[in-house]
């Protein structure tokens, strides 16, 4: 690919070859270093390429060999510059979209992320410029190790990270695995400063498997929002069981806590839901860069619409993207109807959102010991409301410097 396009960018000629002694037009040119290529028989001669400065060099051999030459195609950039050397407008024009390609190929116009799922890529795109990565930046400005390191060591829940540049597009690809976060419980105490694990919720221990730290409190306990679970400080007691000195760790343990989680969930009789028409009118924009330029475009023949927006960036090759983005805006109509429900109908979207619920416990490890779930029926709307009492792992660490911590409280509903 090279080979061509140097060829192309310093010329090269096809010529036709007569004579009685082809070996010896053929070795010499060997002989001299001169390259031919796709030689080929055509009725009494043959035909090959040969690059413009090579074939220079074919006088003197034309001579020896007794052989006659003659072009008959002409190739590449000084061909066509010759050609049209008195349109200066148009080679101005050309010479300008190269330089153009050059400067555009010289920037990323194109970032893009895959792997991450804990982090989104707003996240990312957030730290990416305030480590001064961005689009339209030079590509020399970018070193792909040092980039990678440090998200690696930003985001440490990203076990590998490796940034590639190709083209005019930065990929960072990520993979996550397991590894220690700082403030949390369950992480084996690895590595950390001294640390004890207090309650983030109020109320009764179900089962507490300690690790490491000493744990104070035991199953069937009652236990309030701060208080110490499992302490960082290990006593070091002698024969007589005094305690003689103390060793600091960072607490890990399992601890499950049993508490009440207030659930709420209303589904009303009569509901507003939109009737698409089928109507449709579509507007379009132009963004060079930051800088976007709109057409025309009305929607005033629609009372109500929904406006979907699709953005497309431009690109020449598969990673060769450039600043120039379409922006298509489609209008859809549509009219509120109204729409009433069965009490069949309510009753199931009201089982189906408790069973999504449930589902959502059951992901993030919470164990349902009791459900006190009602439905009450009036004339607008039927309610499910109630008490679930559920066990999960509502610990917080803390520095041992601290006695306790002032904690969030968690909504659900």
């Amino acid at each position: 690919m090279m080979g061509q396009f140097s060829n192309l960018l310093k010329g090269y000629v096809r010529i036709r070859i007569k004579g009685n002694s082809y070996d010896r037009f053929l070795n010499l040119c060997a002989y001299h270093g001169i390259g031919l290529w796709q030689l080929v028989p055509v009725d009494e001669a043959y035909e090959a390429y040969v690059n413009r400065k090579d074939f220079k060099k074919l006088k003197a051999i034309v001579k020896k060999s007794h052989a006659s030459v003659r072009i008959t195609e002409r190739h590449g950039f000084p061909f066509f510059m010759h050609r049209y050397r008195k349109r200066r407008v148009y080679l101005a024009g050309i010479a300008a979209a190269f330089a153009l390609m050059l400067w555009l190929s010289a920037h990323i116009w194109n970032i893009r992320i895959d792997g991450n799922l804990s982090q989104t890529d707003d996240v990312i795109f957030e730290y990416l410029t305030q480590a001064g990565i961005r689009h339209g930046m030079w590509k020399s400005g970018v070193d792909c190790k040092e980039l990678a390191a440090g998200i690696r060591n930003y985001f440490t829940q990203f076990a590998w990270v490796a940034a590639e540049l190709k083209g005019t597009q930065l990929t960072i690809h990520v993979k996550e695995g397991i590894s220690a976060v700082e403030g949390e419980a369950g992480d084996g105490g690895k590595g950390e400063e001294p640390s004890s694990l207090v309650a983030a919720y109020a109320g009764t221990v179900d089962s507490i498997y300690a690790r490491s730290g000493f744990p104070v409190v035991h199953p069937g306990d009652e236990v309030q929002k701060g208080d110490l679970l499992v302490s960082g400080a290990l006593p070091i007691r002698d024969d007589s069981g005094e305690v003689v000195s103390w060793q600091y760790v960072a607490a890990d343990a399992d601890i499950v806590i049993q508490r009440n989680r207030k659930y709420y969930d209303e589904v009303p009789f009569s509901v507003q839901q939109k009737h698409y028409t089928g109507r449709e009118r579509s507007s379009w924009m132009v963004q060079i860069g930051g800088m976007p330029f709109s057409l025309p475009a009305d929607f005033s023949s629609m009372e109500k619409y929904d406006l979907i927006s699709e953005l497309t960036q431009c690109r020449l090759a598969e990673n060769f993207y450039l600043p120039l983005y379409v922006r298509k805006m489609t209008a859809k109509e549509y009219e509120q109807v109204e729409i009433i429900r069965t009490k069949d109908e309510v009753l199931k979207i009201l089982e189906s959102d408790y069973q999504d619920f449930y589902k959502n416990l059951q992901e993030k490890g919470v164990q349902l010991f009791e459900n006190d779930v009602k439905i009450e029926w009036n004339e607008k709307s039927a309610i499910a409301s109630g008490t679930l009492l559920v066990g999960e792992q509502a610990v917080r660490r803390i520095a041992m410097r601290d006695d306790k911590e002032e904690l969030p409280d968690d909504e659900y509903g």
